[in-house]
């Protein structure tokens, strides 16, 4: 009975949320571009706040792969591998002052080689903003809670298979997921 309480205080605040927003740091319809480094995920990404949702997509690499097969000793192919990560987010922004934002939403990272398939997490994530003050570029700090694994691959006779996992240990690859980085606003 109280996970129904909390899930019906989390929507209700979630509704009442785009009625109670102060002026923003960055006007409804700005589009961000930027950068983020983190460990599976370093690379550009884009960020366009549409007022009380903000979605938020990059294309990256995963740089802490590379630096882990450096110290094993792998070269060529082994070291630099065909992959890359795509991340995307859709968050609700939370003014907590004003240059400073709590976005709290869903989000997914997904490792591909744009050719055989597809696979990553989804799930929960906590962004953190901060605009620094009359300039038009800000700070970020991008926390995820992975809760389902999922995967796509195409066979040779043009069939796909995937599917879908869950665990409870799937939130511990989040730090893995975090990422940091800078944003500049247009």
């Amino acid at each position: 009975m109280k996970k129904i309480h909390l899930i019906l205080i989390l929507v209700l605040v979630f509704a009442i949320m785009p009625a109670t927003q102060v002026a923003a740091a960055r006007p409804a319809g700005s589009i961000a571009l930027g950068v983020q480094g983190g460990f599976l995920a370093t690379g550009i990404v884009a960020d366009i706040n549409l007022g009380f949702l903000a979605i938020n997509a990059g294309v990256n690499y995963p740089l802490g792969y590379t630096y882990i097969a450096s110290l094993a000793g792998a070269e060529g192919e082994d070291l630099f591998l065909p992959l890359f990560t795509v991340t995307a987010d859709v968050t609700s922004p939370m003014p907590l002052g004003d240059n400073f934002y709590l976005k709290p939403g869903v989000s997914a990272i997904a490792f591909t080689d744009f050719e055989s398939g597809i696979g990553g997490v989804a799930g929960a994530c906590l962004k953190a903003e901060y605009w620094i003050p009359n300039q038009n570029y800000g700070l970020f700090v991008n926390m995820n809670v992975p809760v389902m694994l999922f995967g796509a691959v195409a066979n040779d006779l043009d069939e796909t298979s995937g599917g879908i996992y869950f665990s409870p240990w799937l939130p511990l690859f989040g730090l893995l997921t975090t990422t940091a980085g800078a944003l500049w606003s247009f």
